[in-house]
């Protein structure tokens, strides 16, 4: 009796024992399933934040803007890191002076006009150029930011309009021309007649490059003066490349506002933050 009573004991004892491991044998597959499932949800998740900044597409606004431009590709890290960067606010009582001879040598060119996104731009035809303390840079292309991305004494003004050049050695060269309000410009009115006479509105739609049969000259709308600041800088868009000299002129160019609006409802504003001066000189000349 006491024989068959330990049989059914060590019975129990087994059934109990294989029911627990297949308790935890299931709870286990259970678990590493959900890992596995767990895992490529996780991927999914990351993917699109991985493909969205794959490009390095930026803006002016939202995650894009120019806050979040150094986290969108790793070649625009320079905007974040950078310790000469643009644009700046000028304060002239804190300006140094230093002799610059400028001389321009624009020709008229071909208008060929481009949205490109971020801003209105016309590459300028081969065979002009601006020739700094002796130095030749020829130029590329000018376009324009609403409202200006430079400002004097923390003033900002409407717009303006950056030259953009480069020498042979690839050094660049901007210059930064400020519009203010005033009566219609009437170079660029000209240029605004005939687009809205053969494309329908005076500027081009986003990703459209209008060939024209008109011809235009860059010395009709510079100032008469050439006083101006300069400092090293970089680009204002990325990648933000350091080494850039800026001329700024002091002089204003006029437009009207209504110049400026057509302006700004096709691009939109377009103009990057102040960016902190790190001890850098600005000579006024």
């Amino acid at each position: 009796m006491m024989l068959q009573l330990q049989r059914v004991m060590v019975f129990i004892v087994l059934l109990a024992w294989t029911a627990c491991s297949a308790t935890q044998g299931s709870s286990t597959a259970l678990k590493l399933e959900h890992q596995k499932s767990a895992k490529p949800h996780a991927e999914r998740g990351r993917s699109p934040s991985n493909h969205q900044f794959a490009n390095g597409h930026w803006s002016y606004q939202g995650v894009e803007g120019p806050d979040h431009w150094a986290m969108l590709k790793p070649s625009y890290m320079t905007c974040e890191t950078g310790r000469q960067q643009s644009p700046i606010n000028i304060v002239m009582p804190h300006a140094g002076y230093n002799q610059e001879n400028l001389e321009f040598h624009y020709k008229p060119t071909p208008l060929i006009i481009r949205n490109n996104g971020h801003t209105i731009q016309v590459n300028y035809q081969k065979g002009s150029f601006f020739r700094l303390n002796g130095r030749s840079y020829k130029l590329r292309q000018f376009h324009f930011h609403d409202p200006s991305e430079h400002h004097i004494d923390g003033k900002a003004y409407p717009m303006e309009m950056h030259l953009v050049h480069q020498d042979e050695k690839g050094h660049i060269v901007v210059i930064g021309v400020l519009l203010t309000f005033g009566k219609e410009n009437p170079a660029f009115a000209r240029v605004g007649d005939w687009l809205q006479a053969h494309i329908g509105h005076r500027f081009p739609a986003q990703g459209q490059e209008v060939s024209t049969d008109l011809t235009f000259d860059l010395m009709d709308v510079l100032p008469d003066t050439i006083h101006h600041f300069s400092y090293h800088g970089s680009l204002t868009t990325p990648p933000c490349s350091e080494g850039v000299q800026w001329v700024i002129l002091k002089v204003p160019m006029k437009i009207s506002k209504k110049q400026a609006d057509r302006f700004i409802t096709t691009i939109g504003q377009n103009a990057r933050p102040i960016q902190p001066l790190n001890y850098r000189d600005v000579q006024e000349n």
